[in-house]
């Protein structure tokens, strides 16, 4: 088996993408907004895998920031995959965490792959609420307030997120978060534009009315959003948490609701995030205020 960089002029890729799509069911627009992903960044490069000249199988990947991407792969045989997969690891070489996302059901081939080679499979979901329609009034529960962000929230919300994401998924998904300073990190990213625009009149903290220092009151909960940068018109929650002190009392839906209306009144047509599907009491509650799962995908991590 040869391993070979596919080259302009070279139709070896299109062979390999037409039985991609044979082999899954895609649409083409499916597979044409995996490559287009993967040219954005500037940085991708393709392998094509060849058995006697004739390509066998194929992956795209790229760099972005300490981060190694891998935006498609597919092969005839494990072997060409495997192979495939460590080409690719070795030509990035020198970046922190390798990660793969594949907006479809993956077969059991391809995740024993990956899964040979180090990599955690993380099951996510796209969920969309649309707010053509009225939504009801958010009650926020006796002691708490919800109020829009402010930069003097960061240190307390840093400490927060750090706090809230001790699921290793979400760890192997955001490593930053595991630490307050790698959450201060995210944060400011997320206030400088990082994740999409953002507007703090549509971010909002739940704060304490008691505690120790009832001058300073600290956040309990945290909705932090921006707007999608790939849907226009959309409002996106990235990340949604509540202090494990003040779970079941109401404020995650207080604050989803709360969100929601702030960005009906700026003018979006929906509220969108993404969620991890062994998240149950997540999924539940984003369900029951209508949220619907419009894509599931599968992420593959590891450290380099």
């Amino acid at each position: 088996m040869e391993i070979v960089a596919e080259a302009s002029g070279r139709p070896l890729l299109e062979a390999i993408l037409k039985d991609y799509r044979r082999c899954y069911g895609l649409a083409e627009d499916v597979v044409l907004k995996l490559l287009v992903e993967a040219l954005a960044t500037h940085r991708a490069q393709a392998l094509v895998a060849l058995e006697d000249d004739r390509p066998v199988g194929a992956i795209v990947f790229s760099r972005r920031g300490d981060e190694g991407r891998i935006h498609l792969l597919y092969a005839q045989t494990p072997d060409a995959r495997g192979a495939l997969l460590e080409r690719a690891e070795e030509e990035m070489a020198g970046q922190v965490r390798f990660s793969a996302t594949f907006p479809f059901p993956v077969g059991e081939s391809l995740a024993e792959t990956f899964c040979r080679h180090g990599y955690r499979s993380i099951g996510r979901g796209r969920m969309v609420l649309p707010l053509e329609t009225a939504l009801p009034e958010a009650v926020v529960p006796a002691g708490y307030r919800l109020l829009p962000w402010q930069d003097a929230y960061l240190a307390d919300a840093a400490a927060l997120m750090q706090e809230v994401h001790a699921d290793p998924d979400d760890l192997a998904l955001f490593p930053d978060l595991a630490t307050v300073a790698g959450a201060e990190r995210l944060l400011r990213r997320c206030l400088e534009g990082g994740f999409g625009p953002f507007d703090p009149a549509l971010a909002f903290v739940a704060l304490t009315e008691s505690g120790d220092n009832p001058d300073r009151p600290l956040p309990a909960g945290l909705c932090l959003t921006v707007w999608h940068p790939g849907y226009p018109g959309q409002g996106f929650i990235l990340d949604l948490g509540v202090a494990v002190a003040h779970r079941r009392k109401g404020l995650g839906r207080a604050l989803v609701l709360t969100t929601a209306r702030a960005f009906a009144r700026a003018g979006a047509t929906a509220l969108g995030l993404a969620v991890n599907l062994s998240n149950r009491p997540a999924l539940s509650l984003y369900q029951s205020l209508g949220f619907r799962i419009e894509e599931r995908f599968v992420v593959f991590q590891r450290p380099a």
